[in-house]
């Protein structure tokens, strides 16, 4: 299994390839979508070379091509089924909370209203319907890729994480690298978060893949 680590703006892309298949792990922003087709194809892969692009959850960042993918190249696109309203709506959970940072005393839908309100109004992301729900503990074997499927709500509803064979895990939001290896800050459900780190902790894992910054090892993660 060889694991590229693409990085289409502020948020992580991974590519996975196993032999002859190619796999997506989050597919980043609209308005960066040339930049990941260009790293794509330097690691020699077509955008309809992917079997499949799995979404770690449904946020704006994280599957904002995921209907360019479908709709354009046929590709089929996996989510849990709890974050799968995102897909149709595009509406994130506003009322979320932060739990650290310098600016945990800004309401996130001011941050939104600043931020991400008119970079969605220039990029809306197009809505899609998701051609496959992954569950907890599923195996992706069926697929053509040695890993498993892990629930972990927290910060959203169907978040998840994917455990390889190999002990790499993709961690989407749930753990991120952006200062330092840290639980994910940004907080829809806390006691949700604080079962799901648990489960990962249970977890033989040599390197974290997150969401935001640079992939890390385990060794260095400090809950």
């Amino acid at each position: 299994m060889e694991i590229t680590h693409l990085q289409p703006g502020m948020v992580n892309a991974y590519l996975i390839k196993t032999g002859s298949e190619s796999f997506l792990i989050d597919t980043g922003l609209p308005m960066k979508r040339n930049k990941l087709k260009a790293a794509l194809e330097r690691e020699g892969v077509a955008p309809g070379d992917i079997k499949l692009v799995i979404a770690t959850h449904g946020d704006f960042d994280h599957i904002g091509n995921c209907a360019w993918f479908q709709k354009k190249y046929g590709v089929k696109i996996a989510i849990h089924e709890a974050d799968a309203g995102l897909c149709r709506t595009g509406k994130s959970n506003l009322n979320r909370i932060r739990t650290s940072s310098v600016i945990s005393r800004i309401p996130r839908k001011i941050l939104f209203a600043l931020l991400f309100k008119p970079l969605m109004k220039k990029y809306p992301l197009e809505l899609f319907e998701p051609d496959i729900f992954l569950s907890d503990g599923q195996y992706l074997r069926n697929y053509g890729l040695d890993a498993m499927v892990f629930h972990l709500p927290g910060h959203s509803s169907g978040s998840i994480g994917i455990y390889t064979a190999e002990g790499d895990f993709f961690s989407g939001d749930t753990i991120n690298n952006r200062r330092k290896p840290a639980i994910g800050d940004l907080v829809e459900n806390l006691a949700s978060l604080e079962a799901s780190i648990t489960k990962i902790r249970s977890l033989k894992i040599r390197n974290v893949y997150p969401g935001h910054g640079k992939p890390f090892a385990m060794a260095d993660m400090t809950f």
